[in-house]
């Protein structure tokens, strides 16, 4: 996309998305929270993946699809944006 951008001039966005979560979410996916609400509703211990240390932020699907529509509708940003996803620096 940005070959494209750069050589044809046009616009794009490019949006990252991490750890979306929300109604209907299949509960065989594999991710974080899917995991850990199946574990917790069938009274499984629940999975910690590494050491327990590591943090993770979550963004609920109606405020990922915001964030996507703000960024598509925004002048002069090209990406790569991170959606779902608290930057280390902040409180």
């Amino acid at each position: 996309m940005m070959d494209y951008h750069r050589q044809e001039g046009v616009s794009i966005r490019i949006v990252r998305i991490f750890n979306t979560y929300g109604p209907r979410m299949a509960v065989n996916d594999g991710r974080v929270v899917s995991n850990f609400i199946v574990q917790a509703l069938r009274n499984e211990p629940i999975t910690i993946y590494g050491n327990g240390s590591q943090t993770r932020s979550f963004c609920y699907v109606t405020d990922l699809i915001e964030g996507v529509s703000k960024l598509m509708n925004a002048e002069g940003i090209v990406g790569p944006v991170n959606i779902g996803i608290r930057r280390s620096n902040d409180s």
